[in-house]
């Protein structure tokens, strides 16, 4: 491995970058989509797994708040992905995971074999051994037109979903009504903890 990839994969202060609300919201439209295809007609007969999140996280409560059937699991609770898998059947696994490691998580997605979506720094397409990695293993992206903030200030990246049987197309643009930042930063309820 590069000395530029070493460095930008270990452990690091933007691993915790809790998602916010505004993040979550736009995939409402294509989760309506991936149900569609799938033949499920209610929210209530998925379970969605949010394997970096705790029980205030935006997207176990956005997903809640539709009426899914959500497990969540964190590191903080002795749940590491890498080891752990709940014993309760699910249908998609949604979440944020820490940067630094990003492809080892797309790899054991990819390994668990259920559809899955994952936010990422874009920017991580930038290392060789990601696009390695999805030369051979194929991924959808569903990516946001404004860089969206984490904690108020503007943000100097792209975040998008890197998604595996989950959107209709490879590549899909999605518009959100601004950046979170400034007069509209709403912080993520699970940021501080």
């Amino acid at each position: 491995m590069s000395k530029s990839i070493c460095k930008a994969f270990k452990p690091n202060r933007n691993d915790n970058l809790c998602t916010p609300r505004i993040l979550v919201e736009c995939l409402k439209p294509y989760f309506d989509s991936f149900l569609s295809r799938n033949y499920i007609s209610v929210y209530k007969k998925i379970t969605v797994w949010c394997p970096f999140d705790k029980e205030n996280s935006e997207y176990v409560i956005f997903f809640k708040e539709l009426g899914c059937n959500v497990i969540y699991s964190h590191i903080d609770y002795g749940q590491n992905f890498f080891e752990y898998e709940p014993e309760e059947n699910y249908d998609i696994i949604v979440s944020n995971p820490p940067f630094s490691r990003k492809l080892d998580v797309f790899k054991r997605c990819n390994e668990l074999g259920k559809p899955w979506v994952m936010l990422s720094n874009i920017m991580c397409l930038n290392y060789m051994e990601i696009g390695n990695y999805f030369a051979d293993n194929p991924v959808q992206m569903l990516i946001p037109d404004k860089r969206v903030s984490f904690d108020g200030n503007p943000s100097s990246f792209c975040s998008g979903y890197f998604c595996r049987n989950f959107l209709g197309r490879d590549l899909e643009f999605c518009h959100l009504p601004h950046c979170n930042s400034g007069k509209d930063f709403v912080p993520s309820r699970m940021m501080g903890e």
